[in-house]
């Protein structure tokens, strides 16, 4: 475990390397047009008509969905969507965002399509994330705006994204895919809410997660087994890994652009090895990702890893047994109550 950990940090220092070798490059690199693109303008380059809507969960948090109701032919000859077209909500993993839909080229990117297929199509975004920082109680500068895990992501993200769907498309059921996390709240929703569960017809569930004993995202492992979440909240650490423009340009723009592998072995770190990553593309997914998320969330997966569960969120309590029955303080244990 040691040994791995130490390949971790070797990783991050060449990519810290890296950044330094690009910066002796910029000049010789030619950027791609798509880098900064935010998941609208991406959408509108790539000629798709696309809505944007404001969701609010019943707890208070307001989510931006996008939607394409129309297909590329449709939107370039300003003809009206099809009627009765079946609809589909995409959800994207941990820290990304609805940009992770749409930042391939059109016949790369599921969103388009689906589209193309004649779907109307709705990208969610999670609570916490670039698009979605809003809230009725709260700003992002209280803490308690930050106190969310997956958990509630399938509570209360899920079903409004989800009614906001059949809302807009007019269907009483639709198809749902998700990724990583996407699934880790569906997870969560469906077994809670069975007439949720029953409103979708299709489940596809992508890169899955749910137990996490096996994970092979090296850092995510490293981190948990150090118990560095422990430390974020020691610290009152509440939000991480949050959209930096500044930081984001420099490594897409420059780095990752200059020198590629570096910025393919970081993202193995964080998501896992795969035979399917477009490394040419790697500089714009980087323009726009980490999209951010709560430290809370990040935690609640570190637990898992550690104890190889697929349970609620731990806050470190234990309820005392009388009379057959469990009793728990909800001030402490609020998910045990």
């Amino acid at each position: 475990m040691l040994a791995g950990r130490l390949q971790v940090w070797v990783l991050l220092l060449l990519l810290s390397v890296g950044l330094i070798a690009a910066s002796n490059e910029v000049a010789e690199v030619a950027v791609d047009s798509d880098v900064g693109k935010n998941a609208p303008e991406i959408i509108a380059a790539r000629g798709y008509d696309m809505e944007t809507h404001k969701v609010t969960t019943s707890d208070g948090y307001i989510l931006t969905m996008h939607r394409l109701p129309k297909s590329y032919d449709e939107s370039q000859s300003g003809t009206a969507a099809a009627t009765s077209k079946p609809a589909v909500l995409l959800q994207h993993g941990i820290i990304e965002s609805s940009f992770a839909w749409v930042c391939n080229y059109r016949n790369q990117s599921l969103a388009f399509v689906l589209a193309d297929a004649g779907y109307d199509v709705g990208l969610g975004n999670s609570r916490g994330n670039t698009y979605s920082n809003e809230s009725t109680h709260y700003t992002t500068d209280d803490d308690e705006f930050w106190d969310f895990s997956w958990e509630d992501m399938g509570l209360y993200d899920l079903p409004a994204m989800i009614n906001y769907v059949q809302d807009t498309s007019g269907r009483s059921t639709i198809s749902y895919v998700g990724h990583s996390q996407g699934v880790t709240q569906a997870l969560v929703g469906f077994a809670a809410n069975q007439t949720l569960a029953k409103s979708v017809s299709y489940f596809g569930a992508l890169a899955p997660v749910s137990w996490l004993g096996h994970s092979k995202a090296e850092l995510f492992v490293a981190l948990a087994d150090a118990h560095l979440d422990l430390l974020f909240e020691g610290l009152g650490v509440v939000k991480l890994l949050a959209h930096n423009e500044l930081l984001t340009k420099f490594l897409a723009g420059y780095t990752c652009t200059a020198i590629d592998d570096i910025c393919g072995s970081a993202i193995s770190l964080l998501f896992g090895t795969t035979t399917s990553l477009n490394i040419s593309h790697v500089p714009v997914l980087i323009s726009q990702t980490p999209a951010g998320t709560s430290v809370k969330d990040i935690a609640h997966f570190a637990q898992g890893i550690r104890a190889d569960t697929f349970a609620r969120f731990d806050y470190g309590c234990s309820c005392v047994q009388a009379l057959g029955l469990s009793l728990c303080a909800s001030a402490i244990c609020p998910n045990k109550a």
